[in-house]
């Protein structure tokens, strides 16, 4: 990322958090640098030489949806030709274009390509609208999601179509990258998380390279109310459909089955002064949108909560009335952090100075985790018992109360625990009951971590 984007970055973010934030986000990002030597390097052609031959593949097909509005040429070019690249052959590219010139029809018809479809719209409906004219034509198996001014890795129909094999996920979707303006400098680099249910609800992690099975995507369509961060939505209307089947005892298989993670950067994002990805501000109204997409999801899981801006643009977080696990019975329990001296002293960001966002902001959200913390602990009334048996003492809730971003009130710790804690020994003893507790309730449900609730001993 350049010097000017960084600035832009931190101005933006001061305005909006205070400079006492802002400065503890610089250092953040100057002290730690996440993925700073990250270097996208494309398949060898001896790579994707054995891709084209390797016959291992089931018969899939796929879509590539693009809806255009005056694509600029560079960018149109770039996106046929990584479409023509790709290792994968069986796909189709279909262009709804809503373009009051004849810019990116003259462009499409230099190519002489049976598989690429080019629709002439009437008029520009925007997002929703036109890529929903794409879907229409669509006659592939899964269709995937491609913005006029993006790019695919030469890699990236194959890895899906590996992904996807005979299990046939619902929805499947790649780590990704920016890029500069001119397509070749890559930086920033996504690495996400296998699906992760309350990580999706802070913000659209998924984003790109996403395919969706295309009965799928034709049946729930993309909304015009959620222009901007429509993908969002449709994720979300994935994910609760899943949910519910799974709340009914429908589903024969996990949401894990069903929503499938390919961990390699298969999307290059392209940033320019009008993008989301490098302005954000340039399009708060996306920001809306995936709020309400997230009020929409609540609405529909009959939870009582209400959704709220986190203070970095585009993430967000679900208030619950009253307590958490009577809207959740999903969970088996709810963590918070516990900060010894400054840093985080267990789970997954143990050592980390309790002030840092975390890379992709993740410390900062809500998300499900595989290790609890005792000392910070609410745990549903099913898993008493199980309490019980791993400790030797009956519950006692311990969980932080968030009521504000930047203050909580802490109850008391159980007697047994601050006796443990005073000491090395002790406090090994207590890792160790985190772990076999954490495996226990896993059993029984998920586990969240709730970053605003921190207990500071």
């Amino acid at each position: 990322m350049s010097i000017a984007q960084n600035i832009r970055k931190t101005i933006n973010y001061s305005r909006k958090n205070g400079y006492i934030e802002a400065a503890f986000a610089a250092f953040e990002r100057v002290t730690r640098k996440y993925d700073a030597d990250y270097v996208y390097t494309p398949p060898s052609e001896e790579i994707l030489e054995k891709q084209r031959n390797d016959k291992s593949l089931s018969d899939i097909c796929f879509s590539i949806i693009v809806p255009a509005y005056e694509t600029k040429r560079d960018y149109m070019e770039a996106l046929i030709g990584c479409c023509l690249a790709q290792s994968y052959k069986k796909w189709e590219l279909i262009i709804a274009d809503g373009s009051e010139t004849d810019a990116v029809s003259d462009i499409v018809g230099k190519y002489k390509d049976d598989r690429i479809k080019y629709i002439r719209l009437d008029n520009n409906g925007g997002i929703a609208d036109n890529t929903n004219r794409a879907i229409e034509a669509a006659s592939g198996d899964y269709c995937g999601l491609l913005d006029h001014d993006d790019m695919i890795t030469p890699d990236a129909l194959y890895e899906m179509a590996k992904a996807i094999g005979s299990s046939k996920p619902i929805l499947v979707y790649s780590d990704e990258d920016k890029c500069d303006s001119a397509g070749r400098n890559f930086y920033d680099p996504h690495f996400k998380q296998d699906f992760n249910l309350d990580l999706i609800l802070t913000n659209n992690y998924i984003c790109h390279f996403l395919v969706v099975e295309t009965d799928t995507i034709k049946k729930f369509g993309i909304r015009k109310e959620y222009d901007g961060s429509q993908d969002f939505d449709l994720i979300l209307r994935v994910v609760s459909t899943l949910l519910l089947r799974e709340r009914e005892g429908q589903n024969d298989r996990s949401m894990n089955e069903q929503i499938v993670h390919v961990p390699k950067v298969l999307y290059h994002w392209r940033c320019h002064q009008n993008s989301t990805a490098d302005n954000p501000q340039s399009k708060m109204y996306a920001y809306e949108a995936g709020k309400k997409a997230i009020i929409d999801f609540a609405g529909r899981m009959g939870w009582k909560a209400d959704v709220r801006h986190n203070k970095h643009l585009g993430f967000y977080r679900i208030v619950y009335r009253n307590d958490i696990l009577t809207h959740r019975p999903d969970l088996a329990a709810v963590c918070g952090y516990v900060v010894h001296y400054g840093k985080i002293a267990s789970g997954i960001y143990k050592g980390q100075p309790v002030f840092y966002a975390g890379y992709m902001n993740r410390m900062d959200l809500y998300q499900d985790i595989e290790l609890v913390d005792i000392r910070n602990l609410a745990i549903n009334k099913d898993c008493y018992e199980i309490y019980r048996d791993v400790t030797g003492h009956e519950y006692e809730n311990t969980l932080t109360e968030a009521y504000s971003a930047s203050h909580n009130t802490a109850k008391e710790l159980p007697t047994w625990i601050w006796e443990l804690e005073r000491t090395a020994d002790g406090r090994k003893q207590i890792e160790q009951l985190n772990k076999d507790l954490s495996r226990q309730l896993i059993s029984k449900g998920r586990l969240l971590l709730d970053p605003e609730c921190i207990r500071r001993i």
